[in-house]
């Protein structure tokens, strides 16, 4: 009983989920500094999110069944009982998604809540096996994750620029991070037939992630009136010695390490929130 249990967090990419709730949270309390309410929407849109996400998850192990087989971490799994949860997940995310919607009169959250499902299936059946534009897709979905609660919650109001740091930073720490994963995931995908940026040319996208990672900083820079003195100089800090470390890693195409490090930075991004 508790196996399957454990392989279905597994399944559902437990942490990712994790991060992303701790994100939210963070936003609309510490950020926003809202106090909870449940007539303003933003839990109900937010955990709709949360669900789309989970489906997603399930969808792109699913999808890449065959191709994940030979990984030391694979989980085997009845492909049946996990399309049915599935569609849990998914029935489950429309309906928070739309009592959001009913709670914020939003016409334009109809279309937003719609996109997503459509989007990640447009991902997990296609654009994943293409060059940058699944690692695009992907962090795109990931700033409008934080962007549907915000903008269509009620009585949420941030700074814009404010707002602009947290869906960049979401967009691009996301984007590195799917990079260096495609990288790690190379010799799968060159045996299923992919077609990732890293299969095309390896070298080259070594070069893409080095030089992407090594703006952050510089992009840091934009923001920097938001940050005290002291924990600007610290982010900046933490942030070459990020680069330094992912440099190295993919120098050496230790990319495992590389993923795992960018994961990290992401974390860090997030609990940088509490000095704005």
């Amino acid at each position: 009983m508790i196996q399957p249990l454990i392989n279905l967090f597994k399944i559902i990419r437990w942490k990712n989920v994790l991060i992303y709730l701790l994100l939210q949270f963070l936003v609309y309390f510490v950020v926003a500094k809202k106090d909870f309410s449940w007539t303003d929407g933003w839990f109900f849109l937010m955990l709709s999110i949360t669900f789309f996400g989970i489906f997603g998850n399930i969808q792109n192990n699913l999808t890449d069944y065959e191709k994940d087989q030979s990984k030391k971490d694979f989980i085997s799994f009845n492909q049946t009982t996990y399309l049915i949860l599935m569609l849990i997940f998914l029935v489950v995310a429309f309906v928070l998604g739309f009592t959001g919607f009913y709670m914020t009169f939003e016409p334009n959250l109809l279309y937003a809540v719609i996109s997503v499902p459509v989007l990640l299936s447009l991902y997990n059946y296609y654009l994943k096996k293409t060059p940058l534009a699944g690692n695009i897709l992907i962090a795109l979905l990931t700033a409008f994750a934080i962007y549907i609660p915000l903008k269509f919650a009620k009585n949420i109001s941030l700074d814009r620029h404010i707002f602009e740091l947290l869906l960049g930073m979401a967009f691009w720490l996301t984007l590195i991070r799917e990079l260096a994963k495609d990288l790690e995931d190379i010799l799968f995908d060159q045996k299923a037939g992919y077609k990732t940026l890293p299969v095309l040319s390896e070298n080259l996208s070594r070069y893409i992630l080095m030089f992407l990672t090594l703006l952050t900083p510089v992009w840091l820079f934009y923001f920097k009136t938001y940050f005290t003195g002291i924990a600007f100089n610290i982010l900046l800090i933490i942030s070459i010695l990020f680069v330094f470390l992912g440099f190295y890693t993919l120098y050496r195409k230790q990319y495992e390490i590389t993923t795992k490090l960018f994961k990290l930075w992401m974390l860090v991004g997030i609990f940088s929130l509490i000095f704005l």
